[in-house]
């Protein structure tokens, strides 16, 4: 029975490459091979043109000893062959003559004194004599063989070696620069449509765009991730519009678009750290409609709303730029007036809102209706150091200004 299956072990992930190194093992690859074709190619040329011009040099020798040993054939003169030879002698790259009458036996034979420096090259390009017929009225008087050595070889193939290798050279260089050039040509529009991509998926910049680069597949793909940033772009502004209207619905009041009371907390908490950090003072009026509810029921919820929103565009009248307004509930609001210097500052404030209060309030029915309303005065550290203690004590004495109104 066959034991239980175990796991296979995750495949590693080896170290990601980047396209130009790809690219360059591509390229050089191709170039390593271009250039080896290049160097077979040039090689063969080389040794097969070496190698007829061997054989004719070697043939125009065979040839040239022919009419020299002729008449030595004729009456069979080994000296005189002797002497026929002796031009051929001379020129460099012959390694051994023989002459050999009408039935094969050697008349004359010589042999370079100079020892050949590379019997190898010898071997490959002179593997055997070449042998030329010398023929009298048409018959055939004997043969001359002419054995040719590398003397003569040796700077041709150098000299080709040189050609070869400078060619190449110039084969390698020119194919890595075009290679350079390609990858360099096609490496960096890539690079840039990856720089905006990072850009978009990191930092959310959606305002990014992909320039023209000037290839046409990339161009197009270019023009799509535009057209895709442009959406993203524009579902990221209805977005934050929305977050931003969510965000000032739940810190407004809907009737007043006045801070709510969640705003206000906030707030106060942080004039209390500010102004303890600083050693300052700051005021805090709580202020509530008289007889709102009697209003509220006597002319309808209607009514009860329009005074609200009378009496918040009093407040906001008379704020300065740093005081801040809030309505906290249904008939209360506050105002902290920050900075604060004296007791007048707030006083002053409370009568302004008093007196814009008073004025008559056109109700959806057509009919008018004075409000008025009670103000509190707490003043931070005096009346309290915390958000509790100070809201308690302004509305304390907001309840002592309505039972003052009451008794008036």
């Amino acid at each position: 029975m066959s034991g239980p299956d175990l796991p296979r072990p995750a495949p590693r992930i080896g170290a990601r490459t980047t396209l130009q190194k790809l690219l360059s093992r591509f390229h050089f690859g191709i170039t390593l091979f271009a250039v080896a074709l290049s160097g077979l190619t040039i090689l063969l040329s080389g040794v097969t043109a070496l190698r007829g011009y061997a054989d004719r040099n070697m043939e125009l020798a065979a040839q040239l000893g022919a009419y020299g040993v002729e008449p030595a054939l004729v009456f069979n003169d080994p000296v005189a062959a002797r002497e026929g030879l002796e031009p051929l002698t001379r020129i460099p790259g012959i390694a051994r003559l023989r002459v050999l009458n009408d039935v094969g036996r050697p008349v004359t034979e010589w042999t370079s004194p100079t020892a050949d420096p590379a019997p190898m090259l010898s071997r490959i390009f002179f593997p055997r004599p070449f042998a030329v017929t010398v023929e009298r009225n048409g018959s055939m008087i004997g043969t001359i063989e002419v054995w040719g050595d590398s003397s003569t070889l040796i700077d041709y193939v150098r000299l080709g070696l040189l050609a070869g290798l400078t060619c190449l050279l110039i084969t390698a260089f020119g194919t890595i620069f075009l290679a350079r050039r390609f990858e360099y040509e096609l490496v960096k529009p890539l690079n840039e449509i990856a720089t905006v991509a990072h850009d978009v998926r990191l930092h959310r910049r959606f305002d990014k765009r992909v320039q023209p680069l000037g290839i046409a597949e990339l161009d197009r793909l270019g023009g799509d991730i535009n057209a895709l940033l442009d959406e993203l772009q524009g579902w990221q502004g209805h977005m934050e519009s929305e977050r931003a209207m969510l965000a000032h619905r739940a810190s407004h009041d809907p009737l007043t678009a006045m801070p709510n009371r969640a705003a206000f907390d906030d707030q106060l908490a942080r004039r209390i750290d500010a102004a303890a950090a600083r050693g300052s003072r700051f005021a805090l009026l709580f202020i509530d409609a008289d007889n709102f509810k009697a209003a509220n029921d006597n002319f309808g919820h209607a009514a009860g709303d329009a005074v609200l929103v009378a009496l918040s565009a009093c407040i906001k009248e008379t704020l300065r730029k740093d005081d801040f307004a809030a309505r906290i509930g249904g008939d209360e609001f506050v105002v902290i007036i920050d900075p604060f210097d004296a007791d007048a500052v707030a006083e002053e404030l409370a009568s302004r809102i008093r007196t814009c209060v008073s004025q008559p309030i056109t109700l959806p029915d057509g009919q008018t209706y004075r409000a008025s309303v009670s103000v509190g005065v707490a003043v931070f550290p005096d009346s309290g150091s915390n958000p509790t203690a100070l809201l308690t004590a302004a509305d304390a004495a907001m309840y002592a200004d309505k039972l003052a109104n009451r008794s008036r």
